[in-house]
């Protein structure tokens, strides 16, 4: 276990190197775009069947998130700026907010096929727990071994500092949901900021 949490270290590492590098790159790779039905790029089934979504180039492509195309943000159910009070015909007639919904994309899955790539080679997938975003304090452990023999773990906790307001932390591997690519990606988030 000792060995797993050491690679997992070094791996943290380097893709916070990456990601601190992501953000001012961001703005310059969301110009370097290609279109494709989303299924055939990510394996996943489309968002909106038959409509070419934005992705980058090949060369590129780590950067992004590798489940999702970099025009995720408008599409998907995400809220904020600079979506807030505008329609898909702005959106249409806009290459600058096409453009600017691409870089906050990009910013917020910053360099997220790195993760992927540095991720565990393990397949199932565990819940989130019974008490994770149920407005309790909750922590969970959870140590697998993949057919090589190799230990992939995850630890991830909710802490209440006020009623509403708390820190949450994922370190590890993201044993949650789909494996991408046969990964788990390599998880390092902290957020002293939550709200409930």
């Amino acid at each position: 276990m000792i060995f797993s949490v050491i690679a997992w270290f070094f791996k943290a590492l380097v893709l916070i190197a990456l990601t601190a590098l992501a953000f001012p790159l961001a703005p310059f790779f969301a110009l370097f775009i290609v279109y494709a039905e989303e299924s055939t790029i990510t394996g996943f089934p489309s968002l909106l069947p038959g409509t070419p979504r934005a992705f980058l180039i090949p060369a590129l492509r780590l950067w992004q998130s590798p489940d999702a195309p970099v025009d995720e943000f408008w599409y998907g159910d995400y809220q904020g700026w600079p979506k807030t009070g505008r329609t898909q015909s702005d959106y249409d007639a806009s290459i600058w907010l096409r453009w600017l919904c691409r870089v906050v994309w990009l910013w917020r899955n910053a360099a997220y096929g790195f993760g992927a790539k540095l991720g565990y080679t393990y397949t199932p997938t565990f819940d989130d727990g019974a008490l994770w975003r149920t407005g309790a304090n909750c922590s969970y452990f959870w140590k697998v071994t993949n057919p090589a023999g190799q230990i992939g773990w995850c630890w991830k906790f909710e802490k209440f500092y006020t009623k509403t307001r708390y820190v949450e932390a994922y370190l590890g591997y993201k044993l949650q949901g789909d494996s991408i690519q046969g990964k788990k990606f390599v998880a390092i988030q902290f957020n002293p900021f939550r709200t409930f």
